[in-house]
């Protein structure tokens, strides 16, 4: 009869929780952010709605503050390194990177990012727009109008705002 019963209580567990997880905290981002919480198990963060159901399990290193770089993304990290999420869960930016600059200041919707002291860009979408593969890129608009002095080794050359480059 115990068998029964523990069979039974084990099968009716997740009915019980109705999508929760169990977690070891429940965190508030800020006033701003009420819609989504960052839940932390064994050291791992990850999202939940304001139900309490799982959005994203948790299993970053770190979830920054939603719409710090941009609108609804929020910054996370993974065995060192960092990516973004949307405040629905969305991973937009897998954790690749070593270090992300905030957008705008290159260049208007990019953001650096920076693989192995390689550098390239990512845009407001998510997309790699320059591949990480410059020893420097200079902000756009410095030296000629819609480009980006780049510097590859001892080649220097340009990127428009398209991410195409222009060697010298």
């Amino acid at each position: 009869m115990k068998r029964i019963l523990l069979m039974l209580l084990t099968a009716l567990l997740p009915c019980i929780t109705d999508g929760q997880t169990q977690n070891d905290d429940i965190l508030s981002f800020d006033s701003k952010t009420v819609e989504v919480k960052k839940t932390k198990l064994n050291d791992k963060f990850g999202l939940a709605d304001s139900t309490g159901a799982e959005l994203v399990e948790p299993k970053y290193d770190d979830i920054g503050g939603f719409d710090v770089y941009t609108k609804d993304w929020a910054l996370v990290k993974l065995d060192g390194k960092y990516g973004f999420i949307t405040n629905n869960g969305f991973e937009v930016v897998p954790p690749i990177y070593d270090h992300i600059e905030p957008f705008d200041l290159l260049c208007e919707n990019w953001a650096e990012v920076s693989i192995n002291h390689k550098k390239g860009c990512i845009d407001k979408n998510g997309i790699e727009v320059v591949k990480p593969k410059y020893d420097h890129i200079e902000t756009f608009d410095t030296r000629r109008l819609g480009w980006a002095q780049i510097r590859l080794g001892k080649k220097i050359g340009f990127i428009d705002k398209e991410g195409h480059e222009v060697f010298k």
